[in-house]
């Protein structure tokens, strides 16, 4: 009885052990394909230029020097259907294999899987080039639609560049300069007896008319038996006196926005209430009335 207690456990425990193994097994949904790298001197001279399948590993570190343009070109599947994808992360990093840090670098890759990256050694970043030596080369791609990410081992990189000097580092976040804003002087008015002669220039025709309607006369008899006619004919002069009112404001404080919205209303106005006065007028002299 004892003894086929004793294997009903072991028997429950190696079932929680496989079960526990085939949770913990990582299975890639990703595949890589048509790996490349290369590496360009500064004189535009290719020193390095391999294709590695995919997951094999490059066994010599790859040789990284001051100058150096590091290229590396591949195409991201998906494992099953064999078509490009497009993840939704993408980085190759760096790992220090004497201090342990990691530097990340950002893949571009387009809808149909193909992906680059590059290092240029004239713009890498500080902690590459102020410390030297073996970096571990890793592929991390990762997706929202495959649960499970990719960790590939490329190989190992060698950076072989000169300690830059440990000097102080620029301040990133500080105070900046002040700025000083310098406003436009305001514009000069023009000589006051430019402006009082555009005051009588415009102030002359009223003048006119008046003096006409002097020098004529007014049979204002004629207004006094069609009240309508009467009240077009002045809301006409009402309008164009309105007008020129109005550009005197816009001179004074009005903006071109106010100025126009009200300039349109008394436009359609002086329209209007002008067609039907001349018209009456013209229909008085047919009569042979003034």
């Amino acid at each position: 009885m004892i003894r086929s207690l004793i294997n009903i456990a072991l028997s429950w425990q190696m079932l929680l052990l496989v079960l526990l193994s085939v949770v913990l097994v990582q299975v890639d949904c990703f595949a890589i394909s048509d790996m490349k790298i290369a590496i360009t001197s500064s004189e535009s001279v290719r020193k390095f230029y391999e294709s590695i399948p995919y997951p094999s590993s490059f066994d010599k570190p790859i040789q990284l020097t001051t100058g150096d343009d590091f290229k590396m070109v591949f195409v991201i599947n998906d494992k099953q259907t064999q078509k490009g994808v497009q993840p939704h992360q993408a980085f190759l990093t760096l790992t220090s294999e004497k201090s342990g840090n990691q530097i990340p670098i950002i893949i571009r890759v387009r809808e149909s899987g193909k992906a680059k990256v590059e290092l240029d050694m004239k713009s890498a970043p500080n902690e590459l080039l102020s410390s030297p030596g073996n970096y571990s080369l890793d592929l991390i791609i990762g997706t929202f639609s495959h649960k499970d990410p990719l960790k590939y081992h490329i190989g190992t990189l060698d950076v072989d560049v000169p300690v830059m000097s440990s000097g102080p580092s620029p301040v990133v976040y500080g105070p900046k300069p002040e700025i000083h804003h310098i406003f436009r002087p305001d514009e000069k008015l023009p000589p006051i007896w430019l402006s009082y002669s555009f005051v009588a220039i415009v102030v002359m025709p009223w003048l006119f008319l008046i003096g006409a309607w002097t020098y004529i006369g007014v049979n204002v008899s004629l207004l006094a038996r069609a009240p309508e006619s009467a009240l077009m004919s002045l809301l006409f002069l009402s309008s164009i006196l309105a007008i020129e009112v109005v550009f005197y404001n816009y001179w004074t404080h009005l903006n071109i926005f106010q100025t126009l919205s009200f300039l349109t209303g008394l436009s359609i106005v002086a329209f209007i209430t002008g067609q039907k006065a001349l018209s009456d007028v013209q229909k008085w002299r047919s009569l042979g009335l003034r």
